[in-house]
């Protein structure tokens, strides 16, 4: 499968600097942030869940409300992992950023 290039040739080191930050900011950063608000999203859904199933005097329902909250719950230790796993890729992006400032002195 052959994809069109998103970027022209890089053939210098201020444009290598120039993406590598792009990359960091516009997608690491922006994928952390927004997984971050997803995960918030779910522990309020779980909290939510729970209270419908304390509340609920139906068998089923409070069982369905169970399950979701669980599986909110579940989203949420998936999505931090995620964060983690971005975080580190974010460090080495970083790390690039920085051995191309050093390409400069």
């Amino acid at each position: 499968m052959t994809r069109t290039r998103l970027l022209k040739e890089i053939s210098s080191i201020d444009d290598a600097k120039k993406v590598e930050e792009t990359v960091k900011t516009g997608y690491t950063e922006t994928a952390i942030e927004n997984l971050v608000y997803w995960a918030a999203a779910e522990e309020d859904l779980a909290e939510s869940y729970g209270q419908m199933a304390q509340d609920s005097k139906n068998q089923a329902k409070r069982d369905a409300f169970i399950r979701l909250q669980e599986d909110s719950k579940r989203n949420m230790v998936e999505i931090s992992g995620l964060v983690e796993y971005l975080k580190g890729l974010d460090e080495a992006r970083a790390k690039r950023i920085e051995l191309l400032k050093g390409l400069h002195s």
